[in-house]
């Protein structure tokens, strides 16, 4: 699998994480909720929609750093996954070997809600394949050279948090929708780490469409490669 596919792939499973987190009731729950300092449980480490943008940010990380060891440490993301509560306790949020354990390590950072993080997990975990998305596979350019020792990746991984919790649609004269799940995206960028130039990205649209009471992503992802 190409650089491009697998950031392709990845994407897509982001895009799960992403609709899991609106869509289950019990993921739902704790997105919409908000709560006074006076209120929380010093022992809640942090808010459920920073949880769902760091989740994204490191299952990115996670599996594009199995398939190319030469990219591990040069993938980075808009949000820091060290977490800690009122009472000093810190925890790295980091995708761990097997969906048990990774469900353990979440159900320690929302708190106990073993529900909630045992659903993260197991799509965290899930495998996918290009076929299952609807994109054309032909477009994407095949056997490009690249020397991954001098390249970087950088996450965005919940781009437009505020339409994301808030899910009002606006759309425009043009049409176009201007708010809403709709202008959510994930994007991820690869570039040059000597010149800074973009080399390749993603761009995917987790709420381009309902299906069945459910979201699909846009049916071609923007993915692009540059030279």
């Amino acid at each position: 699998m190409s650089l491009l596919e697998a950031l392709i792939n990845v994407s897509e499973k982001a895009a799960n994480i992403a609709r899991l987190c609106r869509q289950e009731q019990h993921l739902f729950e704790l997105l919409v909720e908000e709560k006074s300092s006076s209120e929380s449980n010093p022992r809640f480490v942090q808010d459920f929609k920073t949880l769902a943008d760091v989740l994204i940010q490191e299952t990115v990380k996670y599996d594009i750093g199995l398939q190319f060891p030469e990219l591990k440490e040069s993938i980075k993301g808009e949000e820091d996954n060290v977490f800690c509560n009122t009472i000093g306790e810190k925890i790295v949020v980091q995708i761990q070997p097997d969906v048990t354990s990774t469900a353990n390590l979440l159900q320690t950072v929302l708190n106990g809600a073993d529900v909630a993080a045992r659903l993260l997990a197991e799509e965290v975990h899930r495998n996918i394949s290009l076929k299952e998305i609807d994109v054309y596979l032909d477009n994407i350019p095949k056997d490009v050279a690249l020397d991954y020792g001098q390249l970087g990746i950088w996450i965005d991984p919940i781009d437009s948090t505020a339409e994301y919790i808030h899910a009002k649609e606006v759309v425009g004269v043009s049409g176009i929708c201007v708010n809403g799940l709709k202008c959510v995206t994930v994007l991820i960028g690869v570039f040059d780490k000597l010149t800074g130039i973009p080399v390749m990205g993603v761009v995917n649209q987790p709420f381009f469409k309902p299906v069945d009471n459910r979201w699909s992503s846009r049916k071609q992802m923007r993915s692009c490669i540059l030279f």
